[in-house]
């Protein structure tokens, strides 16, 4: 598959986006801790997060391959 710029620049985007999911996750669960509540599923989500993030890292490093590729 023919990578673009947009298609790099997207992707960096994901990764800020996943960046700044997880920070906010993170507080999430510090306030219930703060307060003794149960952060189980607010756990679960930042895992969740955390192993998309990966997918969007792994998927960039694709599309930089690809458009190293072309030059």
């Amino acid at each position: 598959m023919a990578y673009t710029q947009t298609d790099l620049d997207m992707a960096e985007r994901h990764i800020a986006e996943g960046e700044q999911h997880i920070s906010d996750q993170e507080m999430i669960i510090t306030k219930l801790r703060i307060r003794h509540l149960d952060t189980e599923v607010a756990e679960e989500v930042l895992a969740a997060f955390n192993e998309m993030l990966q997918v969007h890292r792994h998927h960039r490093d694709v599309i930089a391959a690809g458009l190293e590729g072309d030059h």
